[in-house]
């Protein structure tokens, strides 16, 4: 799985299609499209139901969609902590 498959997944729920959360990502939709068969591909079932009516969630894509949050979260985080020591050697740096 890799980070921008999980993204796309996660937009797809907030935005409620694969079309708006291209336009969010600032992708074209089949971009979009295919980072999420990959990702369906890559776990070995479907996670997505699409139809004319829009897309709705398998079981095993509301368990991933839960799972992706919490990762993206989780790495988010990871960025920040990180962003938050570099920040401070740079001080301890110019205090030096």
């Amino acid at each position: 799985m890799k980070n921008h498959q999980l993204k796309a997944l996660v937009q797809v729920a907030d935005s409620g299609s694969i079309r708006a959360a291209a336009r969010t990502m600032n992708l074209c939709q089949s971009a979009l499209t295919k980072s999420l068969r990959e990702l369906e591909e890559e776990v070995g079932v479907e996670l997505l139901l699409r139809s004319y009516k829009g897309i709705e969630f398998t079981d095993a894509g509301h368990i991933l969609l839960t799972r992706a949050r919490l990762a993206l979260s989780l790495l988010d985080k990871a960025q920040e902590e990180i962003n938050l020591q570099r920040g401070a050697r740079g001080c301890a740096s110019a205090l030096r």
